[in-house]
């Protein structure tokens, strides 16, 4: 999925993969980054408590308001996402949350540039690297996600009751997720 990011001119790519083996996800995340253009930069998260391709849209956009008015938390895009992506405003908390983890199997991935060219030649790129074709189910919440996001995330049961609408849970544990996000930035 390509999203425009209206504020910063910039495309972002939100997608996934999964059936993967990360034996070191220090070394897999550093051995990919090193292959990826200057002008473009990537995070990589567990996809295993992203909540839907929105949870990441909303984490990108955070983080770059953050640094335009000056309140990152952290020194880079990509760091400042993951700490969005997480709710969290340590770094430690943020990687362990949703990190990728030497036993990630399914992670998601956001790719962000100035230039469509530039994005879809870094996924394919990182793809044959990862000798994988992306996948954005990854980015879909199933039953087995649903709980580990609501554990992650603390989402008691009040709270999920409060927000549902229609029956819907998923929906509704995106939308407390989002809202855990923006609380982030208020808290700068």
């Amino acid at each position: 999925m390509i999203k425009y990011l209206e504020k910063t001119k910039e495309y972002a790519q939100i997608t996934g993969y999964k059936n993967l083996e990360i034996k070191d996800s220090k070394e897999f995340i550093k051995e990919i980054r090193g292959k990826i253009p200057q002008d473009v930069w990537a995070q990589f998260f567990d996809s295993s408590v992203v909540a839907t391709w929105e949870h990441l849209l909303f984490a990108i956009i955070n983080a770059q308001l953050g640094f335009r008015n000056q309140k990152n938390i952290s020194k880079s895009i990509e760091m400042e996402t993951l700490l969005y992506a997480s709710a969290q405003h340590q770094i430690k908390k943020a990687i362990k949350i949703i990190g990728v983890k030497n036993d990630s199997s399914e992670i998601a991935l956001l790719i962000v540039a100035k230039e469509l060219e530039k994005i879809n030649s870094t996924l394919s790129l990182i793809s044959k690297k990862i000798g994988r074709k992306p996948d954005e189910k990854v980015l879909e919440i199933t039953d087995l996600k649903q709980e580990k996001i609501q554990i992650v995330f603390e989402i008691n049961q009040n709270e999920l009751e409060a927000i549902i609408k229609e029956d819907n849970t998923r929906n509704a544990i995106r939308d407390i997720v989002l809202e855990k996000m923006a609380l982030l930035s208020t808290k700068c």
